[in-house]
């Protein structure tokens, strides 16, 4: 195995606080280039990045999510597992002190894929695989250039509200939101479970 290629794979964190440096746009778009090769359903490639590094829409986005959140908690505040969730929802606009951030979305499956496959289209259709490979080479190559990612899908629950500050097309769907920066701190790597807790032959 490369051991560099190993290096980048275990020094990848969830960066959650960064530097108010902005990052440049040449090495975004040197993201977004390893970001393509990734392996797509078909070869389709039908992965969408939306990219913002506008302070004033970033705030948008967070505040749009955490009014969101809001919403769903006040609606299920009889749940027994309402506060676990509560306190855990406010991760999910903390993209906010990122200076860049990408919306990665993908085409949700055509009508007539969903007549012949129900509820089983999207994971057959494949885009939302392909883009959340495209999304995971895009962190890799961030750490290779020295810059810090945190990927979210618990924004998605205001996916609406998103796509229409993004402009994002309507038939596409938010995959996860990407939040790209230069680091400001160093997390510890969490434990990972046992290999033999995670693996079976057959």
């Amino acid at each position: 195995m490369n051991r560099e290629f190993e290096k980048i794979i275990r020094a990848r964190r969830s960066i959650r606080k960064f530097r108010p440096d902005p990052v440049p746009e040449k090495k975004i778009l040197e993201l977004i280039e390893l970001a393509s090769w990734a392996p797509s359903a078909g070869n389709r490639q039908d992965w969408f990045l939306s990219i913002t590094r506008s302070p004033e829409l970033i705030r948008k986005m967070a505040d749009v999510v955490k009014d969101k959140w809001q919403k769903i908690i006040s609606d299920n505040s009889s749940s027994g597992i309402i506060g676990d969730i509560a306190d855990y929802s406010s991760n999910f606009s903390r993209f906010a002190e990122a200076s860049v951030i990408i919306a990665v979305s993908a085409p949700a499956p055509a009508s007539f894929e969903k007549q012949m496959l129900g509820d089983k289209a999207g994971a057959t259709f494949g885009s939302f695989t392909s883009a959340a490979m495209a999304a995971q080479n895009l962190m890799l190559a961030a750490e290779l250039h020295g810059l810090g990612t945190f990927c979210l899908t618990g924004p998605i629950a205001a996916e609406s509200e998103l796509k229409e500050l993004l402009d994002i097309k309507r038939r596409h769907e938010l995959v996860c939101l990407i939040a790209l920066g230069y680091p400001d701190e160093e997390p510890k790597a969490p434990p990972r479970k046992n290999i033999e807790s995670i693996t079976r032959f057959l």
